[in-house]
């Protein structure tokens, strides 16, 4: 094993990719360039053009100034990877920005032997950031300059490569200071432990397409560890195979026995996919942000004569129900008050005699106490009205309320007043932010138009769901759309009541949202009926507007 060789007994191979792009399986490589060292010297060199098998971009030729004249004779992939294997065998190999050179060449490696290139890797990228955290670049160029390289990075393979190899020269002696002894040592140092687990996995990404979709990792005992979505599958799952300096990330792909990818047609399919694998799965993995959350609201039973205002889960029948808020600190801390704030009851029991006779502390604690006494039911409707006007555009005057509470509670030393005030204020700013984006989301009614090459996708989307999807070449979509279009929106359907819906449809809402804010499709507001129909069609391709002619002049 390499990870126990001492570094200054260690051959380090530093090696430097150009490339006709940044995804390995899709793009290129046309150029590999390596020095091998051992103890800050080198001794031997390796550099090689690449046939490349796809189109060599301007971009490209204008910063590497390697041209397609030059790469016309050159070698095949399969010799010079080959090639530059058995010139690194036995070495640890170095990188500036290792899981771009890394993914490439692992990615032919696979490809040619079924199995990526040994490790352990170090990168001279991670080491710098960690060992002098003052700088303000780590670019190859501003490291090189820094140290005085004898040779300037030019976009070219064999310089970069070099730059690189005097880099991690120059940083051997700081590494010794610190106590590192070992390749092993420098791999964690550089936040690259476990990388022989990590690329052991690689393998079970053969296959995966470079296409949107959702992938699902699942350990050995098929329980799912992780739901991702990416613009681009296999770029995106090999990543979790390349340290990134994170133990979560490190744990979660040492664990991984099974790869699930499910290509999509669009990217909105992608994220409700995505969404709906969150809910049944509840991975470990995924953030607690991404997983489901439970829903609260606020009800007032506006047929008792004096009701309290509770929290519930679901919609009530009778009265009004607020709602729905994802944070249940938030609707309790809410509820209690405004009903100290508004003089509401502070429990919600039967009114009756046993109310009556039983002894309770809320009476001497604020509460105005219809079970003993007679409040004034005019005024205590008032009230009531009071409290569900902040959810109908009062809520900054009930903030500026609890505020000034808190303020004056603060004055008076009452500090536990005044962070119970505080609190109130947090959760009436928590609560009513979710309900405007909740309401906002479930007035939504456009239709949504995404392109993905030869073919289109056109979600319907009413009260902020998606109602219909259209999936096919433009002409195909056409066809169907006007039926789509009318049933949805001109048909008398009923508009989905956010009260009702359950909480994997609020997620499905909040993702169609956030998906409708960026800029990864064309949105068409739903007007009159023909005019929209027209509309989405221009959008297709379809029915194209033409240009006036021009008469020539008699």
């Amino acid at each position: 094993m390499l990870s126990g060789l001492p570094l200054s007994d260690c051959e380090f191979v530093a090696v430097d990719l150009e490339t006709t792009g940044c995804s390995p399986g899709r793009h290129s490589i046309i150029e590999i360039g390596a020095v091998r060292m051992r103890a800050g010297v080198v001794h031997s060199e390796f550099s090689s053009l690449v046939r490349p098998s796809d189109p060599l971009p301007r971009a490209i030729t204008q910063l590497t100034g390697i041209t397609h004249e030059m790469l016309s004779t050159a070698p095949s992939v399969d010799e010079v990877v080959a090639a530059f294997r058995a010139f690194a065998a036995g070495a640890v190999l170095v990188a500036h920005n290792y899981r771009f050179d890394l993914g490439f060449l692992d990615y032919e490696a696979e490809r040619l032997w079924g199995e990526p290139f040994p490790r352990p890797a170090v990168d001279t990228l991670f080491i710098a950031r960690r060992l002098y955290p003052e700088l303000e670049r780590y670019s190859l160029l501003f490291l090189a300059n820094r140290i005085g390289t004898s040779v300037r990075p030019d976009h070219r393979a064999g310089n970069d490569a070099r730059a690189a190899a005097e880099i991690l020269a120059a940083m051997l002696p700081d590494l010794a200071q610190r106590g590192l002894t070992s390749v092993g040592d420098l791999a964690t140092f550089c936040g690259l432990p476990d990388q022989h687990a990590l690329a052991s996995r690689l393998p079970l990404t053969v296959g995966i397409p470079d296409t949107p979709g959702v992938y699902v990792f699942r350990d050995p005992e098929d329980r799912v560890l992780y739901v991702g979505r990416a613009k681009d599958l296999r770029q995106r799952v090999r990543g979790h195979f390349y340290p990134a300096g994170t133990r979560a990330h490190t744990d979660l792909g040492c664990l991984v026995a099974h790869i699930r990818a499910i290509p999509t047609a669009s990217s909105l399919d992608a994220a409700l996919l995505e969404r709906r694998l969150l809910t049944r799965h509840d991975p470990p993995f995924n953030a607690p942000s991404q997983r489901p959350r439970s829903l609260y609201y606020l009800h007032i039973d506006t047929s008792s004569a004096f009701p309290a205002i509770r929290v519930v889960t679901k919609r009530r029948k009778r009265g009004v129900t607020v709602g729905p808020v994802t944070s249940r600190w938030a609707a309790r801390m809410l509820a209690d008050r405004l009903a100290e704030v508004y003089g509401l009851r502070r429990c919600a029991r039967r009114l009756d005699a046993r109310l009556t006779a039983t002894d309770c502390e809320l009476r001497e604690g604020g509460c105005p106490a219809p079970c003993a006494s007679s409040p004034d039911p005019v005024e205590y409707r008032a009230r009531v009205l009071q409290v569900l006007a902040v959810f109908d555009g009062g809520g900054q005057d009930t903030r500026e309320t609890l505020t000034s509470l808190q303020e004056q509670a603060a004055g008076e030393s009452r500090y536990e007043d005044a962070i119970r005030f505080r609190d109130a204020v947090r959760a009436l700013d928590r609560a009513l932010s979710t309900l405007s984006v909740m309401r906002n989301a479930s007035e939504h009614d456009a239709v949504l138009v995404e392109h993905c090459g030869m073919t289109v996708t056109v979600h319907l989307v009413r009260g902020g769901l998606r109602a219909c999807v259209l999936r096919g070449t433009p002409e195909l979509v056409a066809e169907r759309l006007p039926r789509a279009l009318h049933g949805v929106y001109y048909d008398d359907r009923p508009r989905p009541d956010l009260l009702d819906l359950e909480p994997p449809q609020i997620a499905e809402l909040l993702t169609i949202a956030a998906f409708a804010a960026g800029d990864a499709h064309i949105e068409i507001p739903i007007a009159d009926e023909r005019l929209s129909l027209a509309t989405v069609r221009r959008s297709l391709g379809i029915d194209r507007r033409q240009p006036r002619r021009r008469h020539a002049m008699s």
